[in-house]
């Protein structure tokens, strides 16, 4: 019997080391942009906490932890993302038409998947990072329609 192919790609167990590490890279953004004291007022502990947690001396509790969404919700995409998910927020407000968005998205991607540019028909670290923002616009379009269909939904069920 053919190996069924998983969906996520594997990950590896996080130790607490791992779980420091990728802490410390959304708290070193956070601090330089509003300093450790700011966020530790805006996240529930004190500046001394942040900053050993952003030098990865120790780190902060769970609450904490996710405190740091209210201050720049992409602040724990890196521990997120060594687990092989990420975080999206529930409620969206309305962004552009998702037809134009995703047609953006597309035309980002045909581009830097262009045969003759930089990285052949693979897309390089510049070209991914340059198209981040249509990226952002198109799932932020299309949770917006998910978030519509979960709605008829419960209307639908409700009658």
């Amino acid at each position: 019997m053919a190996r069924p192919i998983p969906v996520r790609p594997p990950v590896h167990r996080l130790t607490d080391a791992d779980a420091r590490h990728y802490l410390a890279a959304g708290l070193l953004k956070v601090c330089h942009e509003h300093g450790p004291s700011r966020v530790g007022l805006e996240i529930g502990c004190d500046e001394k906490t942040v900053r050993r947690a952003r030098d990865e001396d120790s780190t902060l509790g769970l609450a904490c932890a996710f405190n740091l969404l209210d201050v720049d919700g992409r602040a724990l995409d890196a521990i997120a993302a060594a687990k092989g998910f990420r975080f999206v927020p529930i409620e969206v407000a309305e962004t552009v038409d998702a037809i134009v968005a995703q047609s953006a998205t597309i035309h980002k991607l045909a581009a830097a998947r262009d045969p003759n540019g930089p990285g052949g028909v693979v897309e390089t670290d510049d070209e991914l990072i340059g198209m981040e923002a249509e990226v952002i616009e198109s799932i932020r379009s299309l949770q917006s329609i998910r978030n519509r269909i979960v709605a008829a939904k419960a209307r639908r069920a409700a009658a």
